[in-house]
């Protein structure tokens, strides 16, 4: 668990980083910082709920962890609404940058997919594991 909380923090680094360096001109540096995102935050949780997964009821148990990564993608979806609506000036006066905290909707739905694909990820790879465990 510490591991998924010491990468989650790297993510939230390297988006200021980018931020500073101006990455997010490459359309795919916020995809990646995405699909990490909801790896981690996947494993992270798959880590928490570990115990309290129903035995063979794997559909179940992928739907719980992917749902968590959603739900948690949709929050920071919100998040990034509100700090683009109350804090961009600020933070451009503030480091003289041009930051814009959220784009447009398919910037939105692009940054849930990367979010579900990396929690698929950690999803398939728990269902992979617990079934050649039990084979």
């Amino acid at each position: 668990m510490r591991t998924a909380i010491i990468c989650l923090i790297a993510v939230f680094l390297l988006n200021l980083v980018g931020m500073y360096f101006n990455w997010y001109e490459f359309f795919w540096f916020d995809m990646v910082l995405h699909y990490l995102g909801g790896f981690f935050i996947a494993l992270l949780f798959y880590h928490y709920l570990r115990p309290h997964f129903l035995p063979n009821v794997k559909l179940h148990n992928f739907l719980v962890l992917v749902g968590a990564v959603m739900f948690i993608g949709v929050v920071w979806e919100f998040f990034e609404y509100i700090l683009n609506q109350t804090a961009r000036e600020a933070a451009q006066a503030a480091f003289g940058l041009r930051v814009d905290f959220m784009g447009d909707m398919n910037d939105t739905m692009t940054d849930l997919l990367m979010d579900m694909l990396g929690g698929f990820t950690i999803a398939g790879l728990h269902l992979g594991r617990s079934r050649k465990r039990h084979s």
